[in-house]
Protein backbone atom coordinates (compact mmCIF):
# COMPACT_ATOMS: atom_id res chain seq x y z
CA UNK A 1 0.00 0.00 0.00
CA UNK A 2 1.47 3.79 -0.99
CA UNK A 3 1.38 5.98 1.93
CA UNK A 4 1.31 9.80 1.44
CA UNK A 5 -0.61 12.45 0.93
CA UNK A 6 -4.16 11.42 -0.43
CA UNK A 7 -5.06 12.72 -3.71
CA UNK A 8 -8.14 13.89 -2.81
CA UNK A 9 -6.48 16.46 -0.47
CA UNK A 10 -5.49 17.89 -3.54
CA UNK A 11 -7.91 20.88 -3.40
CA UNK A 12 -7.70 21.73 -0.12
CA UNK A 13 -4.04 21.68 0.22
CA UNK A 14 -3.77 23.95 -3.23
CA UNK A 15 -5.78 26.26 -1.57
CA UNK A 16 -4.15 26.61 2.01
CA UNK A 17 -0.54 26.80 -0.14
CA UNK A 18 -2.08 30.23 -1.90
CA UNK A 19 -3.81 31.09 0.91
CA UNK A 20 -0.58 31.36 3.03
CA UNK A 21 1.65 32.68 -0.42
CA UNK A 22 -1.30 35.68 -0.26
CA UNK A 23 -1.33 36.55 3.06
CA UNK A 24 3.06 36.30 3.30
CA UNK A 25 2.61 38.48 0.18
CA UNK A 26 0.66 41.12 2.36
CA UNK A 27 3.17 41.15 5.08
CA UNK A 28 6.28 41.01 2.91
CA UNK A 29 4.77 44.58 1.29
CA UNK A 30 4.08 46.13 4.42
CA UNK A 31 7.55 45.34 5.80
CA UNK A 32 8.96 46.79 2.61
CA UNK A 33 7.34 49.69 2.78
CA UNK A 34 7.79 50.14 6.09
CA UNK A 35 11.98 49.73 5.98
CA UNK A 36 14.81 52.17 7.37
CA UNK A 37 17.44 50.79 5.08
CA UNK A 38 16.80 51.49 1.23
CA UNK A 39 13.34 52.95 2.25
CA UNK A 40 10.84 52.75 -0.31
CA UNK A 41 8.73 55.44 1.88
CA UNK A 42 9.73 58.90 2.63
CA UNK A 43 11.50 59.53 5.95
CA UNK A 44 11.02 62.75 7.70
CA UNK A 45 10.63 61.94 11.25
CA UNK A 46 9.54 57.97 10.40
CA UNK A 47 5.84 57.89 11.17
CA UNK A 48 4.61 58.00 7.68
CA UNK A 49 6.80 54.67 7.29
CA UNK A 50 6.01 53.01 10.81
CA UNK A 51 2.18 53.72 9.62
CA UNK A 52 1.41 51.52 7.06
CA UNK A 53 -1.36 47.98 7.49
CA UNK A 54 -3.24 46.00 5.58
CA UNK A 55 -7.36 44.84 5.66
CA UNK A 56 -10.43 44.29 4.58
CA UNK A 57 -11.69 48.16 4.76
CA UNK A 58 -9.35 51.14 3.62
CA UNK A 59 -7.30 52.29 6.10
CA UNK A 60 -8.08 55.51 6.72
CA UNK A 61 -5.49 58.32 6.92
CA UNK A 62 -6.94 59.71 9.95
CA UNK A 63 -3.89 59.91 12.80
CA UNK A 64 -2.08 62.57 13.66
CA UNK A 65 2.19 62.34 14.47
CA UNK A 66 1.81 64.78 17.29
CA UNK A 67 -0.49 62.55 18.88
CA UNK A 68 1.91 59.50 18.84
CA UNK A 69 5.33 58.97 20.76
CA UNK A 70 8.26 58.95 19.58
CA UNK A 71 7.22 60.82 16.54
CA UNK A 72 5.27 64.09 18.23
CA UNK A 73 9.14 64.89 20.15
CA UNK A 74 10.49 64.59 16.66
CA UNK A 75 10.96 67.77 14.64
CA UNK A 76 10.24 67.22 10.77
CA UNK A 77 13.08 68.98 8.68
CA UNK A 78 10.89 70.05 5.93
CA UNK A 79 13.84 69.97 3.65
CA UNK A 80 13.71 66.83 1.75
CA UNK A 81 16.08 64.50 4.19
CA UNK A 82 15.61 62.84 6.97
CA UNK A 83 15.45 63.85 10.73
CA UNK A 84 18.50 62.69 12.62
CA UNK A 85 15.70 61.64 15.45
CA UNK A 86 13.53 59.64 12.50
CA UNK A 87 12.30 56.70 13.89
CA UNK A 88 10.46 53.80 11.99
CA UNK A 89 9.03 51.37 13.63
CA UNK A 90 6.17 49.37 12.16
CA UNK A 91 3.19 50.04 14.14
CA UNK A 92 0.34 47.75 12.88
CA UNK A 93 2.04 44.86 11.50
CA UNK A 94 1.67 42.53 14.85
CA UNK A 95 -1.97 43.85 15.11
CA UNK A 96 -2.89 42.25 11.00
CA UNK A 97 -4.29 38.47 11.60
CA UNK A 98 -2.76 37.91 8.15
CA UNK A 99 -4.95 35.28 7.72
CA UNK A 100 -6.99 37.16 4.39
CA UNK A 101 -9.11 34.90 2.29
CA UNK A 102 -8.78 33.90 -0.89
CA UNK A 103 -10.26 36.54 -3.42
CA UNK A 104 -10.58 39.15 -1.03
CA UNK A 105 -10.01 42.25 -1.37
CA UNK A 106 -7.31 43.48 0.97
CA UNK A 107 -6.51 46.73 0.91
CA UNK A 108 -2.92 47.98 2.10
CA UNK A 109 -2.86 52.02 3.17
CA UNK A 110 -1.37 54.57 5.53
CA UNK A 111 -2.62 55.55 8.43
CA UNK A 112 -1.16 59.01 8.90
CA UNK A 113 -3.28 61.85 8.10
CA UNK A 114 -0.18 63.29 5.37
CA UNK A 115 -0.28 59.99 3.80
CA UNK A 116 -1.34 61.61 0.23
CA UNK A 117 1.45 64.33 0.69
CA UNK A 118 4.04 62.01 1.21
CA UNK A 119 2.98 59.62 -1.48
CA UNK A 120 3.50 62.50 -3.60
CA UNK A 121 6.71 63.31 -2.53
CA UNK A 122 10.15 63.64 -4.93
CA UNK A 123 11.57 61.11 -2.17
CA UNK A 124 9.06 58.71 -2.31
CA UNK A 125 10.20 55.19 -3.85
CA UNK A 126 6.17 53.66 -3.98
CA UNK A 127 5.64 54.44 -7.44
CA UNK A 128 8.72 52.64 -8.53
CA UNK A 129 8.14 49.97 -6.25
CA UNK A 130 4.99 48.93 -7.48
CA UNK A 131 5.70 49.18 -11.15
CA UNK A 132 8.80 47.24 -10.15
CA UNK A 133 9.34 45.13 -7.38
CA UNK A 134 5.82 43.98 -6.78
CA UNK A 135 5.91 41.10 -10.07
CA UNK A 136 9.57 39.71 -8.43
CA UNK A 137 7.80 39.58 -5.17
CA UNK A 138 4.81 37.78 -6.55
CA UNK A 139 6.97 35.41 -8.79
CA UNK A 140 9.04 34.56 -5.56
CA UNK A 141 6.77 34.41 -2.93
CA UNK A 142 3.82 32.46 -5.60
CA UNK A 143 5.72 29.15 -6.51
CA UNK A 144 5.87 25.71 -5.78
CA UNK A 145 9.68 25.66 -5.25
CA UNK A 146 10.12 27.38 -2.06
CA UNK A 147 13.34 28.07 -0.99
CA UNK A 148 15.04 25.63 1.03
CA UNK A 149 18.17 27.94 1.88
CA UNK A 150 18.03 31.06 4.58
CA UNK A 151 20.70 33.69 4.87
CA UNK A 152 21.23 35.76 7.56
CA UNK A 153 20.66 38.68 5.89
CA UNK A 154 20.53 41.56 8.80
CA UNK A 155 20.61 41.85 12.59
CA UNK A 156 17.60 43.07 14.37
CA UNK A 157 17.17 44.74 17.88
CA UNK A 158 14.76 42.35 20.19
CA UNK A 159 12.28 44.46 22.67
CA UNK A 160 9.89 43.90 19.09
CA UNK A 161 8.37 41.11 20.00
CA UNK A 162 7.63 38.01 21.80
CA UNK A 163 9.02 35.24 24.75
CA UNK A 164 13.13 35.95 24.13
CA UNK A 165 12.35 38.49 21.51
CA UNK A 166 11.23 40.78 23.84
CA UNK A 167 14.57 41.57 24.96
CA UNK A 168 16.22 44.36 24.23
CA UNK A 169 19.25 43.51 25.30
CA UNK A 170 19.80 41.02 22.52
CA UNK A 171 20.10 41.05 19.04
CA UNK A 172 18.40 38.18 16.48
CA UNK A 173 19.40 37.80 12.75
CA UNK A 174 16.72 38.03 9.94
CA UNK A 175 16.27 35.48 7.54
CA UNK A 176 16.50 36.22 3.63
CA UNK A 177 15.58 33.01 1.39
CA UNK A 178 17.10 31.94 -1.59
Amino acid sequence: MIKGNNINNISSDLENNLKRDFNDFIRSVILDLSRESDPISPIDTGFFASSWTAGTQRPRPNQSRENFAPWNNIEPTFKRRKSPQAVVNPRFVKDIKFNFKLFSKVFIGNRSEYAALALASTRSEIPQYIQGQLRPLVNAIFTDKKAKIAIGAKSLEGGKGIGPFADPDRVFVDYTNL
